[in-house]
């Protein structure tokens, strides 16, 4: 055989075998879990990362102590639902689900950033969950 033609055998079972390598993992892979395992949250003040699992396992908090109004939810609502406001100035959909137009206005539902950085920092404060300072969460 020719070095030209073991040039051509070479390439076409290194195709082949990063073809086959390509379908094994995308048909092999594992699934995504229910639940994020992290979440980078991103602010004017720096991003912060958020980890789920330590969270609800390792300190034992409940869906409930986070997420808003589960019950009246089929399944937990993600903060963007309702605290990301459309252009136009209403409320979010997700909002008139549960409440009435009349029982909720914008100046009452925080922003996504807001709503976050109160439930965070409160809860830090309330268990003394460490030193409260802005570089302990937020990554500049």
């Amino acid at each position: 055989m020719s070095s030209n033609k073991e040039l051509k055998l070479a390439y076409g079972i290194a195709v082949v075998l990063l073809v086959m390598g390509m379908l094994s993992y995308t048909a092999l892979s594992g699934e995504a879990p229910e639940e994020p395992l992290r979440i980078m949250y991103r602010g004017a003040a720096g991003g912060v990362l958020f980890n789920h699992q330590i969270h609800s396992y390792d300190y034992g908090f409940s869906c409930t102590d986070c997420h808003h109004h589960p019950e009246a939810a089929e399944e937990m609502l993600s903060c963007n639902a309702c605290h990301i406001f459309p252009e136009g100035g209403e409320l979010p959909v997700a909002c008139l689900e549960c409440h009435g137009a009349d029982e909720v206005d914008l100046t009452g539902v925080p922003n996504k950033t807001d709503a976050f950085h109160s439930q965070c920092i409160g809860c830090h404060e309330d268990s003394g969950a460490g030193p409260v300072e802005c570089a302990t969460c937020h990554i500049l």
